[in-house]
């Protein structure tokens, strides 16, 4: 089955650097600022990608030992980018989440580095950053407000939703108050904070609104050549503000001083080379909080497994395509003694639900099927020729390889 072609220029927002810290403009994993091509619909691990089960994961906490005043919280907003009855104006919602921002800053043994962004979730002074912010760092610092230092020690990775958990010791912290990315309106502003291009003099403010929710974007794995190796991000937040190298693992911020996202990847160009202005994504905070919480308990994240590689129904491709459009997961192959072999799925089905729930968006699939465990049972409701039908899957555990 030949999936669309669809190409953009993507980039990670970390920034890297060179032993002797002259910074670049540039952005990517490596030392090496290349920009890679990437396909969203014709990567099967689009959909494929199983993720981790927040029943197992406690809530973080979301005190915020600098908090906004009764009065300052109530006043409107004053300054561009937050509408009139929409919460604080933006020097008021940096006020109330600046204290819990930090930068981080990397080492690797080649004498390379970067740097990046964070923010602190909790009392125990635990860290949500990018996982490509410090993926390959043999050592990791973080520079607190008031450019206060302090070594780090990683918890746990996850590359699968490039989110990452350090932590360090210094106890005289600020908890930066987490949101709710379920409940996000289009439109409504938001403000993004980070250590944009490592500047110096403390972090960059941006502002903005948000686009669109529950986007899928693949994120480059580094080598132009491997496409296959790109990571599927799912229920990202799509937003026009400014998110620039260095910017990677910082928060998105709503107009109440609540962090609702990890600012994650931008797109710069098409593949034919046309400019692509304010499109950027950040990781939903709600996802971002689930998978950083079972780092912190276990140091991994255990994923449910179906077995199959497949990419959303869109509208579009329906039509290129010359088939009847119907909402779900379009199954383009179904790996053998897996899963989803077992309960009978076929190449060209539809996946258009779970346990009753219709899948409407792209990320919807993978949302449903974290909320089980592997070993859990689960009913897909499948098209195919035209006919749903009810079919019984009992979820795999998916392999470290895949």
């Amino acid at each position: 089955m030949r999936l669309p072609d669809r190409r953009l220029l993507i980039t990670i927002v970390a920034l890297p650097f060179v032993a002797a810290c002259s910074l670049t403009d540039s952005e990517t994993r490596s030392a090496v600022p290349t920009p890679t091509a990437v396909t969203r619909q014709a990567n099967p691990r689009a959909t494929s990608v199983p993720m981790s089960n927040p029943r197992r994961a406690v809530a973080a906490p979301t005190e915020n030992s600098a908090a906004p005043s009764t009065n300052e919280t109530a006043r409107l907003a004053d300054a561009p980018g937050i509408g009139q009855n929409q919460g604080m104006s933006v020097p008021a919602v940096v006020r109330s989440v600046q204290g819990g921002v930090v930068e981080i800053i990397t080492e690797t043994r080649q004498g390379q580095g970067g740097t990046g962004s964070g923010f602190i979730i909790d009392k125990n002074a635990n860290i949500i950053t990018n996982n490509h912010v410090i993926e390959g760092a043999t050592r990791i610092t973080v520079v607190l407000n008031g450019n206060r230092i302090a070594r780090a020690r990683l918890v746990g990775t996850d590359p699968l939703t490039d989110v990452a958990v350090v932590r360090i010791e210094n106890r005289d912290i600020t908890v930066a108050k987490l949101g709710d990315s379920d409940k996000l309106q289009i439109g409504e502003p938001v403000v993004a904070i980070g250590s944009a291009l490592g500047l110096r003099g403390g972090p960059t403010v941006t502002t903005g609104v948000i686009s669109a929710t529950k986007r899928v974007e693949l994120e480059p794995a580094g080598d132009p050549q491997s496409p296959a190796d790109d990571i599927a991000l799912y229920d990202l937040i799509q937003t026009d503000t400014a998110i620039n190298p260095g910017n990677s693992g910082g928060p998105l911020v709503n107009a109440r001083g609540e962090v609702i996202g990890v600012n994650t990847l931008g797109q710069r160009m098409t593949e034919s080379g046309v400019p692509v202005q304010g499109i950027n994504f950040a990781v939903s905070i709600n996802t971002a909080r689930s998978v950083a919480q079972e780092l912190i308990q276990t140091g991994e994240v255990e994923y449910p497994y179906l077995g199959v590689e497949a990419s959303f129904l869109t509208p579009q491709q329906a039509i290129r395509e010359g088939i009847p459009y119907t909402p779900g997961q379009r199954i383009g192959t179904v790996l053998p003694n897996l899963p989803a072999a077992e309960a009978g799925l076929r190449e060209g089905d539809i996946i258009t639900g779970i346990n009753g729930t219709r899948i409407e968006d792209e990320s919807t699939f993978t949302l449903l099927l974290r909320q089980n465990d592997p070993g859990d049972r689960v009913t897909l409701t499948v098209r195919r020729n035209g006919q749903e039908r009810e079919v019984e899957v009992t979820l795999g555990r998916r392999p470290a390889e895949r």
